[in-house]
């Protein structure tokens, strides 16, 4: 029989993953991919960068 206290860890982790699965971050629509994802982020910091150097 588990334990009170594994019972509610494993409760605890059962809802942060589902958490995890819904957040939009994680999400990846057709056509998108995390590599997409990682571009964009490197073209918007260079864009930044050039508008501070400006």
């Amino acid at each position: 029989m588990p334990t009170p206290r594994r019972t509610l860890l494993r409760r605890r982790l059962l809802r942060l993953s589902v958490r995890i699965e819904g957040h939009p971050f994680w999400s990846t629509p057709a056509g998108r991919t995390p590599a997409a994802r990682v571009e964009l982020r490197r073209r918007v910091g260079a864009s930044r960068r050039a508008e501070g150097a400006a």
